[in-house]
């Protein structure tokens, strides 16, 4: 029971809200496995939904879908949940994407295109951090995301880091690894850069986030 409880303080949809959001979604029953060792619950779709890349293209395959839910945030009166499969997913689209439904389960859209890791800044309001990787160049990013009145995330991104170390022999170390909210108006990241890691403190200003300590990182404009 305490288990449970940790799960729905911390606000990760782990136990009933993962398998209810699945049920909403798999075109199958949701496969639920429970691992005695490390008490573990491992909730996942074993097929493709329609909405996906894979099920909008009607693409078989002889082997599992595993298709999951990552997490659940509450974004104003509305639900946002992220999903991960690459086995319903392409590479281009970060092997997942996000659904948005209300209060009552409802399922109102549904987009392929992983946003990344999200937390909420206020109640209304998300930061996500995300990575890609593709022919030898990591990029690693903060947005700041609203859900619109379409239900469709709308996203701008606040920072870029760039490493292409795996492309070019004399390239630059650059990525981000932490991102901590304060309250609703003050965050903080990390960037490692050649090694070294830089803070950067970023305020808001109405909708524009001032950040200090960009200025002894190479940039990307994002």
């Amino acid at each position: 029971m305490w288990l449970i409880f940790l799960l729905i303080s911390f606000g990760y949809s782990i136990g009933l809200g993962t398998f209810e959001v699945l049920r909403g979604v798999c075109p199958v029953p949701p496969v639920v496995k429970f691992d005695p060792k490390s008490l573990e619950k491992h909730i996942y779709c074993p097929k493709c939904p329609p909405f996906t890349t894979s099920g909008r293209m009607r693409l078989s395959s002889n082997h599992t879908a595993h298709f999951v839910i990552e997490y659940t945030l509450k974004v104003g009166n509305l639900w946002l949940a992220v999903y991960y499969s690459p086995g319903c997913e392409p590479h281009s689209e970060g092997y997942g994407g996000y659904i948005v439904f209300n209060k009552k389960g409802r399922l109102l859209r549904a987009e392929s295109g992983y946003p990344g890791l999200c937390q909420n800044l206020s109640a209304n309001d998300i930061l996500c951090l995300n990575h890609f990787l593709a022919q030898g160049i990591l990029n690693t990013w903060i947005s700041h995301c609203r859900i619109n009145s379409k239900y469709k995330l709308s996203c701008k991104d606040i920072f870029v880091a760039t490493d292409d170390t795996g492309f070019e022999e004399k390239g630059t170390v650059q990525y981000i690894t932490k991102l901590y909210v304060k309250d609703k108006d003050h965050f903080y990241f990390k960037v490692n850069q050649q090694g070294k890691i830089y803070t950067v403190d970023c305020k808001r200003n109405g909708n524009i986030f001032n950040c200090k300590g960009l200025k002894k990182l190479k940039r990307r404009v994002p």
